[in-house]
């Protein structure tokens, strides 16, 4: 079983609080911890427990696969989920871009032997 990648998780904790323009100090007190371990979360220089990772997860008004999903096997009906929410609240021809641009980047992966798909 593979090990929690803690840098990318501490990464992408840190991508959302400043995508959110939150201080840290805001999502310490969120997550119950002090500042200092939430600065080691970030930088991915200490592990966190399970109820940390879902206060934070919540204060980030995200979801904890989110967080760890460098960590996790993603399934297809998640994904599929994930494009549904994307495509919601869009027009027809915002649709029509976007289904045109993912079919551009698959082909570009499939050539550049980029995918798991044989």
């Amino acid at each position: 079983m593979d090990m929690p990648d803690y840098k990318l998780i501490g990464k992408r904790i840190k991508s959302c609080r400043l995508a959110l323009n939150l201080p840290q100090e805001k999502l310490a007190e969120a997550g119950g911890i002090g500042i200092q371990h939430l600065s080691k979360i970030e930088n991915g220089n200490t592990k966190l427990s399970l109820p940390c990772l879902i206060a934070l997860a919540n204060a980030l008004q995200t979801t904890v696969d989110h967080l760890l999903m460098d960590s996790i096997a993603v399934s297809k009906p998640e994904v599929v989920l994930d494009a549904d929410s994307v495509f919601s609240d869009c027009t027809q021809a915002e649709i029509y871009v976007l289904t045109q641009t993912v079919n551009t980047l698959k082909r570009s992966l499939r050539s550049k032997g980029l995918s798991d798909k044989k």
